[in-house]
């Protein structure tokens, strides 16, 4: 016991697993957690009691899966959601891990699946944790140094296959050892010269060959009759350009001709401009003697007498609303006292009608007869005031009617004020006006004068003719544009006739060329391609040698990689007993058999035939051997491997899984047996409170301080 407990271990060192979490896991309804430590960490408990399903989630947790179950089973019968959380260090960088995994059952088509709800992978040092499937695996990959085949196969031992090991299935071995890849390239190289044959088009060769002979002769026609194109096109091109030429100067005749047909017009435009001039003169000089006529010949007399009717209505108004302001003033104070009488006579009639004989505002004795006398009073005073207002009323629209027609009157007044003004100011407008159309008709009279007599002797310089008038002028000039444009128009036909054989000419040649160009495409083309068919068979005699000499380098890796996995063996079996029986292992090269060969025979037997604890010390030490062999000694996970053990080498066999922790970084073990604890680094116990898994811990330091 003092040789296991290490001062080291005393911290309880952490191993590659540090901490599994499980919630709603099978057995596992109530959340557990469950530390592990480097070396030993045993599970123990009764049977049916849960400690296979810890094994289960550490798997589940890392790849979502576990060999041989269906994830629906591994929800609990009452349903809810799955929880699984593991914490692990990469043995190869040292970074720390957390993988967590959420699932329910959800139904599909009436049955019940699994369902993924949660997953994501945290690793320290990374900004973002990893949450799809194939993100996550290739992560662990890359953490773990193994994928899932090796640690389901070699570092995870199934309860009843502990000592399978010993006689494998071939292709399972060959894929644990990696030894499938040679067979799996031979048969590539195989694939790749199938795949060369087609890609080098090695069978097209004799029609690449004739495709070739074709394409030469089609070159050589093509140059021919280019050549026959490039002299027809050298003679259009010629002919083209004189007819240009020719064009080029009938269309600058045509247009001089232009300019000088437009110079007419415009000259003549301009007469007419000057005809309209004098048209709007005589219309302003009519619109003026109207209006004098209408004005009279003393405008400051008309203003004058119609300033002074303005006044006189003005005036007029004034007083007529003073008087009506008055007799307002007069009904206001009509209309209150009304109101005070009418008010009187309705509060005494009340009080008469209640019977009352104190007067409920100032408390004194009523005496009706003088209400009586004054209510008369007041009768007779209101039906005064009321004839009084009858007449104000009459009095009153009276002068309403005359302040209106006052009104009407000022309006008037004014409005011919301003009638006036705005025809001594039309007057005013229509002498400039006269005076702005005298000048301008001067000007635009001059200035025909002058380019009439420019054109005239524009017309001589041009066409050597003496004109008479603007109107023969431009008679004259429109004769020569016409036949000048009929010239032109004649010369352009010919130039578009010649112009359009050059295209064709042109069309041809471009079509030749294209042809040529194509035709050089396919001589190149099936030139590279009878290059690339000679290439192609070079690759598939060299695939043919390759295939020759892979042949001997798979028998040589298979040879190599289970001599070293042998010799690995041994090696282990002598570290891990004292009993040393046997002087040498041997895997058969064919099926894989570990046989072992005890000392002096004359020869070995197969290690699954050791008997007593020897060939469960065999699986093991092939085991930490193919970890090793496998690039991973850093976890070692056994499901109940003393099953394959009689009762009395169990004490044995759990010494020795003991004392393979000093062989490999971490070994989780599940046994429901009491033995090998006092070797134990970490002591997980397992056992059922109402139907319900529970997990408690016991570590080496606490043991120890007991």
């Amino acid at each position: 016991m003092a040789q296991a407990l290490r001062g080291e271990q005393l911290q309880e060192a952490s191993g590659l697993i540090e901490e599994l979490t499980l919630r709603g896991f099978k057995s596992y309804t109530s959340q557990q957690t469950i530390k592990f430590t480097s070396g030993v960490n045993k599970i123990s408990g009764r049977n049916a009691s849960g400690k296979t399903t810890l094994l289960e989630a550490i798997l589940f947790a890392l790849f979502g899966e576990v060999p041989g179950v269906d994830k629906q089973d591994l929800v609990p019968l009452g349903g809810g959601r799955l929880h699984v959380s593991l914490v692990f260090r990469s043995p190869l960088s040292g970074k720390r891990a957390r993988v967590l995994r959420e699932g329910v059952l959800a139904r599909k088509d009436g049955d019940a699946v699994f369902r993924t709800t949660e997953l994501y992978l945290e690793v320290d040092g990374d900004e973002h944790p990893y949450i799809r499937e194939k993100d996550v695996q290739v992560k662990l990959r890359e953490l773990l140094g193994v994928g899932k085949r090796v640690f389901f196969n070699v570092v995870y031992a199934k309860q009843k296959e502990f000592i399978e090991i010993l006689n494998p299935q071939k292709g399972r071995m060959d894929a644990i050892l990696g030894l499938t890849t040679p067979t799996e390239v031979r048969e590539e190289l195989r694939e790749v010269q199938r795949s060369l044959k087609i890609r080098g088009r090695i069978e097209e060769k004799p029609a690449i060959e004739v495709q070739i002979k074709m394409a030469t002769e089609a070159i050589a026609e093509a140059e021919k009759l280019n050549e026959k194109l490039e002299e027809q096109r050298g003679y259009l091109s010629q002919q083209t350009e004189e007819l240009g030429e020719r064009l080029g100067d009938a269309n600058s005749r045509v247009e001089v001709a232009e300019a000088l047909e437009a110079d007419f017009r415009q000259l003549e435009k301009r007469q007419s401009d000057l005809e309209v001039f004098k048209g709007r003169r005589e219309d302003r000089e009519r619109d003026l003697a109207e209006l004098l006529e209408s004005i009279g010949e003393q405008p400051g007399e008309v203003k004058e007498r119609l300033q002074s009717r303005l006044a006189s209505a003005q005036s007029l108004e004034e007083r007529l609303r003073s008087i009506e302001e008055s007799l307002r003033g007069e009904r206001r104070t009509l209309d209150g006292e009304i109101a005070k009488l009418d008010h009187q006579i309705t509060e005494h009639d009340q009080l008469k009608k209640q019977g009352l004989t104190v007067c409920p505002k100032c408390g004194q004795e009523i005496d009706y007869g003088l209400i009586e006398e004054d209510m008369k009073r007041w009768i007779s005073e209101l039906d005064d005031r009321k004839g009084r207002l009858a007449d104000l009323e009459k009095e009153m629209k009276q002068t309403q009617e005359q302040v209106q027609s006052a009104q009407e009157r000022r309006v008037e007044a004014r409005q011919a004020i301003i009638t006036f003004e705005e025809q001594l100011k039309r007057m005013e407008e229509l002498r400039r006006a006269i005076s702005q159309l005298d000048l301008e008709g001067r000007r635009l009279s001059s200035r025909i004068q002058d380019e009439s007599e420019g054109l005239m002797q524009k017309t001589f310089d041009l066409l050597s003719v003496r004109l008479t008038s603007l109107s023969e002028g431009l008679e004259l000039v429109s004769d020569r544009l016409r036949k000048l444009r009929v010239e032109s128009a004649a010369i352009q036909g010919d130039l578009r006739e010649a112009e359009a054989l050059l295209r064709e000419s042109e069309r041809r040649r471009i079509e030749v060329d294209r042809d040529l160009k194509r035709q050089g495409e396919t001589l190149e083309s099936s030139n590279a391609l009878l290059d690339q068919v000679v290439e192609y068979e070079a690759k598939i005699r060299a695939i043919d040698e390759i295939q020759g000499r892979y042949g001997e380098y798979e028998r040589q890796l298979r040879d190599n990689t289970l001599r070293d996995l042998e010799h690995r063996t041994y090696r282990y079996f002598q570290r891990l007993t004292d009993q040393q029986v046997y002087s040498f292992c041997h895997i058969d090269r064919e099926n894989y058999v570990l046989e072992v060969g005890p000392i002096g025979a004359d020869r070995a037997i197969p290690a699954w035939r050791a008997g007593g604890g020897h060939e469960s010390l065999f699986a093991l030490s092939e085991r930490l051997a193919l970890l090793r062999v496998m690039g991973f000694p850093h976890l070692l996970i056994l499901d109940e491997p003393t099953d394959a053990v009689d009762s009395e080498n169990i004490p044995q066999m759990l010494e020795y899984v003991a004392r393979s922790s000093s062989e490999i970084g971490q070994v989780i073990l599940v046994t429901h047996h009491g033995y090998g604890e006092e070797e134990g680094v970490n002591l997980i116990r397992v056992r059922k409170v109402d139907g319900e898994s529970r997990v408690a811990q016991e570590s080496l330091r606490s043991r120890i301080e007991d």
